[in-house]
């Protein structure tokens, strides 16, 4: 009850408030919360370093902060949600010129549905309530909070610009449904998950646990697969980019195929990361689970034994 009247209280605030204000007060928040949040901290330095092992550590702690910032700003959209509208969206999001339209309707003209390949980037709760109010609804999975009142309010909040939420518990059959009517669904598969779930398949040269459903909906009923995200801008709005569809890699081989082509949406999610590093959940277990062969918690390793670890990683693939 505490939790739910908080979340309200500051949607409200944030709702009422200027943007370029409620942009000011969201910063100097997640700055707080970065110095005083050690255990996230941790958990993005070590994240930053599996990914980026050759910056310097000043630069990997900018990376992170940034990153801090740009995850608060979800907030701030989610507070704006209710006065977004079809006339005033494109002052705030817009389509990229050259990776956004066209790629989007290409994938559409397959006439197999679509399947939005996506992640924590930049405010992502804007992005498919932005696509739907430019007349492109979707279904987007999501994992249901351990807070139902909240759960139920930010469902509401998630499905009012025309998306629907699907309850990753029950989300198979409602996907293959959407996708067999020509529908879409769009599913976030940069997160950690259980191996009962998904595979080992390597994210900047480490295996993560990575969930195969999206190779396998895309095998299923050939439907293409479109990478979306957005991208901040320096002015306080955002660039809705979509990269060309990927058809998936067939060879009869099901659990081949599955492990093929979900390393390369991983490859496509870690290219969209290095595009734009500042943009991602940094503070996120991604490594959490390892095969046998590796430490089984990177995230307990001192500096130096991580620094080991990453550099024979990298002898063995070279």
């Amino acid at each position: 009850m505490i939790l739910y009247a908080l979340v309200r209280l500051a949607i409200a605030f944030f709702r009422v408030l200027p943007r370029r204000l409620g942009v000011f007060f969201l910063n100097i928040l997640a700055c707080f919360v970065y110095c005083v949040d050690f255990r996230h901290r941790h958990i993005a330095a070590v994240n930053l370093k599996i990914a980026f092992p050759d910056l310097s550590a000043r630069e990997r702690n900018r990376i992170a902060r940034r990153s801090f910032q740009n995850t608060a700003m979800n907030l701030l959209e989610i507070s704006k949600l209710p006065d977004l509208t079809p006339q005033n969206i494109s002052s705030l999001a817009r389509y990229d010129l050259l990776n956004g339209l066209d790629n989007y309707r290409a994938a559409l003209q397959k006439g197999k549905g679509i399947l939005y390949l996506t992640g924590h980037f930049s405010s992502w709760e804007l992005l498919p309530a932005a696509h739907a109010l430019y007349g492109c609804p979707l279904s987007f999975v999501t994992r249901p909070l351990d807070n139902a009142r909240l759960d139920r309010y930010l469902l509401g909040m998630r499905e009012s610009k025309g998306n629907r939420v699907i309850n990753k518990k029950n989300s198979a059959r409602q996907i293959l449904s959407d996708l067999k009517s020509n529908g879409s669904a769009g599913i976030l598969m940069d997160q950690n998950t259980s191996l009962q779930e998904g595979i080992f398949a390597d994210f900047f040269g480490i295996p993560a646990a990575t969930t195969t459903g999206m190779a396998l909906f895309a095998l299923r009923t050939d439907a293409p697969v479109l990478p979306g995200y957005l991208t901040p801008m320096c002015n306080g709005c955002y660039i809705i980019k979509f990269l060309p569809p990927l058809d998936v890699i067939r060879t009869g081989d099901m659990n081949h195929d599955l492990r093929v082509n979900t390393r390369r949406f991983n490859e496509v999610l870690e290219q969209i990361i290095r595009e734009q590093p500042e943009s991602w959940l940094w503070g996120h277990k991604r490594w959490k689970y390892q095969p046998d062969e590796n430490p089984q918690d990177l995230y307990s390793l001192s500096d130096q034994e991580l620094s080991d670890f990453l550099n024979l990683k990298r002898v063995k693939k070279s």
